[in-house]
């Protein structure tokens, strides 16, 4: 990519010279692509008994995008003719207004899947029936980076929010010792409440550096032996510097510069959030519980980032012309410094300016990471499970030596949830994963 720009450069009256200004042309972009990472987990609430979820979720892609320009001006008689330079003395101030665009925007949406399952694997015995298995959306995250840019530093978050379906049931287990007669043995009652969500938080944090790179040289040309000056306030102050030259005429030039670091950072994840209760008597011992809402499950993509640091140049420089008037005897080292008597004539001069220097997009960091209160391990509710064999009553209960060989669930998941066929996608419900965790 090449970045325009407009500028002159000092040969002709004063006036006419620091009236011109150098346009900074400040357009770039850049794309992310993110990948996938998936889990599982469960069940919950009992290693033998509950509810499993799994996911899997992508950040998608971000466009960021800059444009606009940044005018650079000396002011009108900043230098006259016959003018003495002094080294570390002599300073010209070149102002500079910003006038930035910018945006970013996440391109392809955050998306994810959710699934759930009801299951149970009580010794030999096991059964699972699907809640749900949802593809999920959020909505396209994006960030105005015009004022912060404009202003030099700021922060450009944005946070948005999609749900999915919503399911909610009433399951019993039943588990029998049969013989002759089938004789329940252990039961055990969920009632639960479950959702499903995505997120993205996206954060931009600009900083600009104003400035102007300075070199010397014998022709109007560009040159790697120079000096980056960093503005600020809409100023950058030049100093000239010792040239080196000790005869003849050489040049002060002046290339208007930009330099632009932005932290990109990026952070999704999916979400179960759920609320569960249950009662049991598992072999004549009962009790109950409660899980209020909360995050069943989620699964993140950590904190995906990326620097976006491209520099833009002027496609013209200023390029003062200064004779050495001085060089004193040879016994002696101290030139002076003066512009022509004549003045100047506003010429352009663009030999050897450097190429814009593009963006780097390359995203590190993330990974999978799973949370919830369904992630934690759990202990499992009948006794002696989990076991390839016969799960059996402990001795000194009413079912010592009653073994469970049927289990039923009543009523049956699939016929008692009832889930939304779309996506109810939600940019104003900003809920973040690690507020539940």
């Amino acid at each position: 990519m090449r970045i325009a720009a407009i500028a002159f450069v000092l040969t002709g009256t004063v006036p006419c010279l620091f009236a011109s200004s150098i346009s900074v042309d400040t357009t770039s972009s850049g794309t992310a692509s993110y990948g996938t990472y998936g889990e599982t987990a469960g069940p919950f609430p009992w290693s033998d008994l509950g509810f499993t979820a799994g996911a899997s979720i992508s950040s998608g892609g971000l466009v960021v995008s800059t444009g606009g320009s940044t005018s650079y001006t000396l002011p009108t008689g900043a230098v006259t003719g016959s003018e003495v330079f002094t080294p570390g003395s002599t300073t010209l101030n070149l102002g500079y207004t910003p006038g930035w665009t910018g945006s970013f925007i996440s391109l392809p949406n955050a998306n994810g899947n959710l699934n759930s399952n009801f299951v149970y694997n009580i010794g030999p015995i096991s059964g699972s029936d699907n809640l749900f298995n949802v593809p999920l959306f959020a909505p396209p995250a994006s960030g105005n980076l015009a004022p912060s840019l404009n202003a030099g530093v700021g922060v450009v978050p944005s946070l948005v929010s999609g749900s999915g379906p919503s399911v909610g049931a009433s399951l019993t287990l039943s588990a029998q010792a049969c013989f002759i007669v089938c004789v329940t043995v252990a039961s055990a009652s969920l009632g639960f409440d479950v959702g499903s969500r995505v997120d993205q938080s996206v954060t931009a944090i600009p900083t600009v550096t104003y400035g102007d790179y300075v070199w010397y040289s014998r022709t109007q040309t560009y040159s790697t032996g120079g000096t980056f000056v960093p503005g600020g306030g809409g100023n950058v102050a030049d100093t000239f510097t010792n040239p080196g030259f000790t005869s003849g005429t050489f040049y002060m030039n002046i290339l208007p510069e930009i330099q632009l670091n932005m932290p990109v950072s990026s952070d999704s994840d999916v979400a179960v959030p759920a609320s569960i209760t249950a009662s049991w008597d598992v072999f004549g011992v009962g009790g109950s519980d409660s899980w209020p809402l909360g995050d069943l499950f989620t699964l993140g993509t950590g904190d995906e980032s990326f620097d976006y640091n491209p520099e833009f140049n002027g496609e013209f420089f200023y390029s003062i012309p200064l004779e050495v008037t001085d060089p004193c005897a040879p016994v002696a080292f101290c030139p002076t410094y003066e512009t022509p008597a004549t003045g100047f004539d506003p010429i352009p001069v663009s030999t050897g300016i450097p190429s814009f220097v593009p963006p780097t997009v390359v995203v590190t960091g993330g990974g999978a990471t799973p949370g919830g209160y369904g992630n934690v391990p759990t202990f499992p509710l009948f006794p002696g499970d989990p076991s390839p064999g016969p799960i059996c009553g402990p001795a000194g209960t009413p079912y010592a030596g009653e073994c469970i060989n049927q289990v039923s669930v009543s009523p049956e998941p699939r016929s008692y949830i009832l889930l939304g066929i779309g996506l109810l996608l939600l940019a104003g419900g900003m809920r973040r994963r690690k507020s539940a965790d």
